[in-house]
């Protein structure tokens, strides 16, 4: 499976191999700006990298039979985290709203490592590989 699959199209399935693989590496991208460069442009970095996350967790839960609205929460979590961050950061709920985001996406990651995939084509798609 290429990138664009993968980070960039939504439509379509990922299995659990392909999942843990993409994982990894956006994780370790993130990792790369969260721990290594400094200053507004890696903040900014990471909230980017919120995309093909969203991309690659809808084709995950696509591969498990399941609609990727459910996408929505972590992703508003996430960016309500991110806003209060950079232009409201004395702000009192951010603690609140941080291990919010946290635990709801490490969940939603949790899930898409151990939820088992349809081995039948469904509405989105034939099985993954």
């Amino acid at each position: 499976m290429n990138f664009d699959t993968l980070f960039v199209n939504p439509a379509g399935r990922t299995g659990r191999g392909e999942f843990i693989g993409a994982l990894i590496t956006l994780l370790a991208a993130f990792a790369f700006y969260y721990f290594l460069v400094p200053g507004r442009n890696s903040q900014w970095v990471q909230l980017v990298f919120l995309f093909p996350a969203v991309v690659l967790h809808a084709r995950r839960l696509h591969d498990m039979g399941r609609a990727a609205w459910l996408l929505i929460v972590p992703a508003a979590l996430i960016v309500i985290n991110a806003w209060l961050y950079l232009y409201n950061p004395g702000a009192a709920s951010k603690g609140i709203v941080t291990a919010a985001a946290v635990v709801v996406s490490a969940a939603f990651i949790v899930w898409g490592l151990v939820g088992k995939g349809q081995a039948e084509a469904n509405r989105f798609g034939k099985a993954a590989a």
